[in-house]
């Protein structure tokens, strides 16, 4: 049987140079994309600039339409929106807005006061079995808390006297002195303290003052009433305390003058009006300085001590004359 071997026929179409859009002599058109709005996308809007080339190819030649994007003179816009919670920017503007507070009264009192100003909280097992509504409120209103050992609290703390318990707040909103005496008040009493950076004297200090119902602390640096240690010494107090800031204590005390408060100072000069015998004012101010500092004094300016047996040549704590101070005050 014979078989017939293949043969290889010559396809009858002839070869011929592929056409190409490029050298096509109709120039293309494309529609203009539009975005999910409805309206021309960016890149549509693009500026588009045609340039013929010539090309030369075998035997043949044409021309190219080459089509080049300019975008003119646009600038283009910088994205704006919410920044992420590491971003430096962010970062800074927290530690400068918020504060840790440490110590169970302290804490706790802020819970009862603002609980809204509370952005974290870290507390030890034993401590959590005490704050269970504050707990409670964290996860209702979604904000965070950890349940830590003493060792981790100690290092977010930065203290080893937290009591079990560290919360990360929104500081207070500070009031400027000139604006607090734009209202009119027939009582108020208010300290002024004078070259105070002792975090225990100032949180001691708070203390007292809400203790006697005084209503605000007058100061030129603001920070030194954000201290952590001050707020765990004042247990609280400073929860109930204005906190009214003025660039120049001298400026501020010329102006409480110009308000009508009587200004009182605490002397250890024997010339001195006893604190048993002196007249409160209805609107009272006691600057209150941890050392002997007359630099804040002027006429008319009252000048009272505490009577003692003049055994000790320095005076008492300044935390105890305020106490002194007053307790005549709220009782005269």
């Amino acid at each position: 049987m014979q078989h017939k071997k293949p043969t290889f026929q010559q396809n009858k179409r002839q070869f011929k140079e592929p056409t190409s859009p490029h050298f096509s002599t109709q120039r293309r058109t494309s529609k203009p994309t539009q975005d999910k709005t409805g309206q021309p996308s960016a890149t549509s809007a693009k500026k588009h600039y045609s340039l013929n080339t010539e090309l030369q190819r075998a035997d043949k030649q044409g021309t190219v339409p080459v089509f080049i994007k300019h975008r003119g003179t646009t600038t283009q816009t910088k994205k704006t929106g919410p920044l992420s919670p590491r971003a430096p920017e962010k970062i800074r503007k927290n530690r400068a807005e918020e504060m840790k507070v440490y110590g169970e009264n302290a804490c706790l009192t802020l819970f009862d006061v603002r609980p809204e100003a509370i952005v974290r909280v870290w507390a030890t097992v034993q401590m959590s079995h005490k704050i269970g509504h504050i707990l409670s409120y964290l996860a209702n209103h979604k904000k965070a808390y950890h349940i830590v050992d003493q060792q981790e609290l100690q290092l977010v703390s930065g203290s080893e006297h937290h009591g079990g318990i560290c919360m990360l707040v929104k500081k207070n909103t500070p009031f400027s002195l000139a604006g607090y005496l734009q209202l009119e008040r027939s009582q108020d009493c208010l300290v002024l303290l004078n070259q105070m950076g002792n975090a225990y004297n100032i949180g001691g200090l708070m203390r007292t003052c809400a203790y006697f119902g005084v209503r605000g602390l007058v100061v030129d640096n603001i920070d030194a009433l954000h201290s952590s240690m001050a707020l765990r010494i004042a247990e609280g107090g400073a929860e109930h305390l204005l906190s009214l800031e003025t660039p120049y204590l001298h400026e501020g005390l010329q102006q409480l003058r110009q308000a009508g408060y009587q200004i009182i100072h605490l002397s250890q000069n024997k010339q001195a009006a006893l604190i048993t015998q002196t007249k409160f004012a209805d609107k009272v101010v006691f600057v209150l300085s941890e050392t002997d500092d007359d630099s804040l004094v002027m006429t008319g300016d009252k000048h009272i001590k505490i009577p003692h047996s003049y055994q000790l040549k320095q005076g008492l704590n300044v935390v105890v004359n305020a106490g002194i101070l007053l307790s005549a005050w709220y009782n005269a």
